[in-house]
């Protein structure tokens, strides 16, 4: 497998994958996720072309399996058993997705992923867009957990989807053009047991950090 082209369907058209330079394959298919490796250990997610809930046609990309950690060099890093990067700005974390050959997620690709695990039945329509209880971590006073801390919020080969950190997007505000949205679902709707699942969206000024914010890095196809 790790030397095989390998390819997805969309539409019924097979598309062939292109993985990235200096990854090699390591596990899953395109139906529970195809996770590469690099030599440092730094673990992508395949998130197969596709559509939207709304119907939005996306190109297939690599997305981290983790939240992104910083390494002891300063440098990003997309691996199990680190705390996630957090206290970052929008503008700092697309600077370091840039540094590591890629981008930050956009509108459309999480919109993707979210489309992707009900498709695929790792999750429930409800779990990912209306209610995320028994998916994540969504403890009061919040605690950011390590990566890959509890196998069970592996979903798809992709560690903490439901809880753990918001994380920045390219996507502006609608209300505050200025502001940009993170994604994600770590607290319970106030006065009830309601949990907000994935799709959840708020928004937060780029140019300032916060413990609850951290980041995925996205790897397109060349």
């Amino acid at each position: 497998m790790a030397t095989e082209k390998m390819y997805e369907n969309c539409n019924g058209n097979r598309i062939e994958i292109s993985i990235p330079n200096g990854y090699h394959y390591v596990q899953g298919s395109v139906e529970d996720g195809i996770v590469i490796q690099n030599i440092k250990g730094d673990s992508f997610v395949r998130i197969p072309t596709g559509y939207t809930s709304d119907g939005l046609y996306v190109e297939g990309f690599w997305v981290s399996s983790y939240l992104i950690s910083k390494g002891n060099n300063g440098q990003a890093c997309s691996v199990s058993g680190e705390y996630p990067w957090t206290n970052i700005s929008f503008y700092e974390a697309k600077e370091v997705a840039k540094k590591f050959g890629g981008d930050l997620l956009s509108k459309e690709e999480y919109n993707r992923i979210c489309m992707w695990l009900v498709q695929t039945h790792a999750a429930t329509f409800e779990q990912v867009f209306i209610d995320g209880k028994g998916m994540g971590d969504y403890s009061y006073p919040h605690k950011i957990q390590k990566n890959g801390q509890d196998q069970e919020r592996i979903v798809n080969n992709i560690d903490s989807f439901w809880g753990n950190a918001y994380i920045w997007t390219t996507q502006r505000s609608e209300l505050y053009e200025h502001c940009r949205i993170i994604r994600g679902g770590i607290f319970k709707i106030y006065k009830t047991e309601i949990c907000r699942p994935p799709i959840f969206k708020a928004w937060a000024f780029p140019e300032k950090g916060s413990p609850v914010i951290s980041f995925r890095i996205v790897l397109h196809d060349k």
